[in-house]
């Protein structure tokens, strides 16, 4: 047997599928990422969005839980978005939950642990280069969560390089709640990134 699954093409750790009955999850985390112009889905969010749509039509999952606020500068969430390419693709409304308040990937599974509680097994569904990060926030806030990965063209280093500091970030314990970065930490993704 393969240690691997696809669904359509992406990546899916095998470990969840099996540890599960009939491969069925209730729920299913799909982040956000930033809109384009006019609050138009980039092909990044099209493609996560895409991927977790064929999970629900597999029967592999009872929800999705669409996370994603409005960032400055749109006018509509991200979970907004996500919801009107879900249904696009024949995907229930009933069948997804909404978190339209999350400004960052911490934020999207703290506030998506608070709509569905913290203790649920999940599928999160992000870029491959997210990922790592993702599952490790999911797990922090207390999911017990596998991932799948929407796959992206390679080429983009600056990204790559930015979700390594960002894992940093996130294994020092400075996005716990009541936590936050040192000041010197902006002062060097400022240099290094050209922001914050």
């Amino acid at each position: 047997e393969p240690n691997n699954s696809r669904v359509e093409g992406h990546f899916l750790s095998n470990v969840f599928y099996k540890a599960l009955p009939g491969g069925l999850t209730n729920l299913v985390l799909v982040l956000g990422v930033e809109l384009g112009a006019n609050d138009a889905p980039t092909d990044e969010l099209a493609r996560r969005v895409t991927a977790a749509a064929e999970v629900y039509h597999r029967g592999a999952c009872a929800k999705l839980v669409l996370c994603g606020g409005k960032l400055p500068g749109h006018r509509l969430a991200e979970a907004d978005v996500m919801a009107r390419m879900m249904t696009a693709l024949g995907v229930s409304e009933e069948a997804l939950i909404l978190e339209d308040q999350s400004q960052d990937t911490m934020e999207n599974c703290r506030n998506a642990a608070n709509l569905i509680g913290r203790k649920n097994r999940v599928l999160v569904v992000t870029s491959d280069y997210h990922l790592s990060r993702a599952v490790m926030t999911a797990r922090r806030v207390g999911f017990d969560a596998d991932g799948l990965a929407a796959k992206l063209p390679d080429g983009d280093v600056k990204r790559r390089l930015m979700e390594a500091c960002y894992i940093f970030d996130l294994l020092m314990g400075w996005q716990d709640e009541g936590k936050g970065r040192p000041a010197w930490t902006y002062r060097l993704f400022a240099r290094v990134f050209g922001e914050n």
